[in-house]
């Protein structure tokens, strides 16, 4: 998976309805201004770790639950996702002090997967997974506002944990909100003022010997050779060192350009621009479901 997906993956990966940081080099003074951590919606779709994982572990009972209900055996599964899906900024802003612990995350999050492998999945019968994710007969498609289609079937245990768990309407509040969230984030990034802003980080990103013409061009070149040097511990060191060194000048670049401020002015005009009446009470009501469902679940 490219960088520039995964980053695009963050804002989306809610919408299935189905680690800490490791150090690779000495940690610098991470004192003084840091970057502001701007996200379209004023963070609405946003999460910490620990949340995410207590309304996981819960939303994974609930459909246990369910499926023991249909006669079905089903297994909750732990979540074995880092922390970085959360804490990575979908801009790709990156504050000094997470440059100097964790550069981009991506040779971290490589040795946090490869010590912490996904589950086997197994293999079961049409009526099992009719059971989990629903039928034909009850599948509906969203069209999103970001222009993503979005299919799911209402009557599977995984739509009904959800909707048990956050409120009848999450299956289509929560795509919604996370549509207006990446329908902001698009608009942004082609926006004048956002582009000379990144011009200006560029400048500086060339003179501090790490060119790159944009955010996640840096996060695409350590991506690039990760799979190569990911059977060579050596070159996997050099290549956890070179990002680190990398990272380290984004962020200062990042803070001596305001790039951050240009981002967060950016945003504020695109939303009060693309957001109507009825988005801001869909993204209301996104966030009034999830403080319920986690009140719910840290009862």
């Amino acid at each position: 998976m490219s960088t520039t997906t995964a980053r695009r993956t963050l804002l989306t990966v809610l919408l299935v309805l189905t680690a800490a940081g490791c150090s690779l080099g000495g940690e610098q003074s991470a004192r003084g201004p840091e970057t502001l951590d701007v996200r379209p919606l004023s963070g609405a779709t946003a999460s910490t770790h620990a949340d995410a994982v207590r309304l996981y572990d819960r939303a994974e009972h609930a459909v246990a639950a369910c499926m023991s209900a249909r006669g079905q055996t089903y297994t909750a599964q732990p979540r074995t996702a880092s922390a970085r899906g959360e804490e990575t900024n979908p801009y790709g802003l990156l504050t000094v002090r997470k440059a100097n612990q964790d550069g981009y995350g991506i040779v971290g999050e490589y040795l946090y997967r490869r010590s912490t492998p996904v589950p086997a999945s197994e293999s079961h019968q049409a009526s099992w997974q009719r059971a989990l994710t629903g039928t034909e007969a009850h599948r509906v498609t969203l069209r999103l506002p970001d222009g993503v289609n979005l299919a799911y079937s209402t009557d599977g245990c995984v739509a009904k944990a959800r909707a048990e768990l956050y409120g009848a309407d999450w299956n289509t509040v929560e795509p919604t909100a996370v549509g207006l969230a990446n329908r902001v984030l698009n608009a942004v990034e082609k926006d004048s003022n956002y582009l000379s802003a990144v011009r200006r980080w560029s400048s500086c990103m060339t003179k501090a010997g790490h060119p790159a013409k944009d955010l996640q061009a840096p996060r695409q070149a350590v991506d690039s050779r990760l799979q190569q040097a990911a059977s060579d511990e050596t070159a996997l060191r050099a290549l956890g060192n070179d990002e680190l060194r990398t990272a380290r000048a984004d962020a200062r670049c990042q803070l001596d350009t305001d790039l951050s401020e240009a981002v967060r002015d950016v945003q504020r005009a695109v939303e009060r621009r693309l957001l109507t009446a009825a988005d801001k009470k869909t993204v209301a009501r996104y966030v009034a479901d999830r403080r319920r469902a986690l009140a719910s679940a840290t009862a």
